[in-house]
């Protein structure tokens, strides 16, 4: 990151929702192909400095894809804010992710979040917007998958590129049922094949959490997910402390579910696919708290019998 000042460095979250498309289904399909797509878009916005604004990680709720995006300078920050404010980032998403997926046509909604801080409806108090970003410290590098996927790129020579020998394309005709067939990308799975462990006497392959084991973690923690917290913060600085108080105090009024949801979101976020299963389970077994873990596990079929 030479090539850009380190002394301003900020950060937010890019919301991309589609009402014709369902893009976290498609980005789990075709990763490399939208993750390209999505960086493409974003470098545009660099003022010729790429490495000025970084996607440190892309998260997935029901409908939306959430891009954490890293700026190295005040500049690129003002830059893509600018662009932002201009519809021209959601008009290169739009035709980006169209050409990606070899679609007609393609509306995004776009939304600028720092913590709870909506920018859209602040967006013509540029230098307010600014201090909030400035104000987001990301607590990560970026995350693995990604960076492995970079590195692919970086790698790829003006001949045909290894991310495109043998591909198929999404088919045009009906994106909705692209789940039909096989990826894009020839590319093998980035994520290593995961270490076993033991649990109750059975063995287990270790691997990193989803969405399932984060929602049953949620739900059944209760009031004991601080003691988790802390738990898992021996090996992840995303929760050191204050930082369990200070999400006890943002999400006090939500409920315990909310709260406990956001704390393990937040290790995810900094760990990565570090932050594993078995790591979850040993923070829950450490505090007593056996039964979330048969829970978590009772959704794998990975036993090793």
């Amino acid at each position: 990151m030479t090539s850009c000042p380190s002394d301003w460095i900020g950060s937010v979250y890019l919301f991309i929702h589609s009402d014709s498309i369902n893009l976290p289904q498609q980005y789990d399909l075709y990763k490399s192909m939208v993750y390209n797509a999505l960086r493409n878009n974003i470098s545009e916005f660099s003022g010729g400095s790429p490495n000025c604004i970084e996607i440190l990680k892309i998260s997935k709720s029901d409908q939306e894809l959430i891009l954490h995006l890293k700026f190295y300078g005040k500049l690129a920050s003002k830059r893509f804010l600018q662009g932002y404010r201009e519809k021209r980032v959601h008009q290169n998403i739009q035709n980006q992710l169209c050409q990606c997926l070899k679609m007609e046509a393609l509306h995004v909604h776009l939304e600028l979040r720092v913590d709870t801080e909506k920018l859209d409806t602040q967006l013509d108090e540029e230098e307010k917007c600014l201090q909030y970003i400035f104000s987001l410290k990301p607590c990560y590098q970026k995350d693995d998958e990604l960076a492995d996927l970079e590195r692919c790129f970086m790698n790829v020579s003006l001949g045909t590129s290894p991310l495109q020998q043998n591909s198929n394309v999404p088919p045009s005709s009906s994106p909705q049922n692209s789940n039909v067939g096989s990826p894009p990308h020839t590319l093998r799975s980035l994520s290593s094949e995961g270490s076993s462990f033991k649990f109750q006497d059975q063995e287990f392959i270790d691997r990193p959490l989803t969405s399932e084991h984060h929602q049953i973690f949620a739900k059944f923690v209760g009031t004991s997910w601080k003691k988790v917290g802390r738990t898992l913060k021996e090996n992840c600085p995303a929760l050191e402390d204050p930082a369990i108080e200070t999400l006890a105090y943002e999400y006090g009024r939500e409920s315990l579910y909310e709260q406990a949801y956001q704390m393990l979101q937040r290790f995810i976020d900094c760990e990565g696919k570090k932050g594993t299963l078995q790591r979850l389970v040993d923070a829950l077994v450490r505090n007593g708290l056996t039964g979330i873990a048969e829970k978590l596990l009772s959704v794998e079929e990975n036993g090793l019998n």
